[in-house]
């Protein structure tokens, strides 16, 4: 259940990054061409299935190798890195560090909004990197895969409806609460990374 609610949170704590990075590819995709309404849901859907593939192949591959790792001191060094990536994703929910810190692909080179979403579910942002050395230590394919879809779900609170209805990125409580999502899932990280180099 921990790993649910942590995966959850990590997602919606992404929410304010989404918003400024998701939205100028799929708004600008969605309005090249006049659609109906279930021709845009349908571009939506096709974006978060690519981003949703991006994060379970992540989640699977990053499941799998900690279950074949079984080197208490790997995963206690993997529980390191995971105090610091916690420590940099509060930083990054308190804003104080730039959001461009994540923008690195071309994306406004890429034609196929399937793939626009997987590269936007796998770009790397402080949030995806403590996600990643967290699953790791999970030492399970399935609990990863569950943690990245629960990832998933927390990110599509925002993308979904704000890519359909383009005031809803005006809600500042929105803005507000992916930072103290993105606080609190990063201070269990700390925390329970932590516990686990002390054990």
């Amino acid at each position: 259940m921990e790993t649910l609610t942590a995966g959850f949170l990590a997602g919606l704590s992404v929410g304010v990054y989404c918003l400024g990075l998701c939205l100028p590819i799929v708004v600008p995709y969605l309005l090249s061409q006049s659609r109906t309404p279930k021709s845009s849901l349908r571009v939506i859907l096709e974006f978060s299935l690519g981003r949703l593939l991006g994060y379970l192949t992540f989640g699977l591959a990053l499941g799998w190798l900690g279950e074949q790792v079984t080197s208490v001191t790997i995963h206690q060094i993997v529980a390191l890195g995971n105090i610091w990536t916690g420590l940099l994703m509060i930083l990054y929910s308190l804003g104080t560090i730039d959001k461009k810190f994540c923008s690195f692909l071309p994306f406004q080179k890429i034609k196929w909004i399937f793939l626009l979403g997987f590269l936007t579910g796998v770009n790397i942002c402080p949030p995806f990197l403590a996600s990643l050395t967290y699953v790791f230590n999970l030492q399970g394919a399935f609990a990863a895969v569950l943690y990245f879809l629960m990832f998933f779900l927390g990110t599509s609170v925002y993308i979904v409806p704000a890519a359909l209805l383009g005031v809803f990125t005006r809600f500042a409580w929105m803005q507000k609460l992916a930072r103290v999502s993105g606080v609190l899932v990063g201070l269990y990280f700390v925390l329970q990374s932590t516990l686990a180099v002390l054990r």
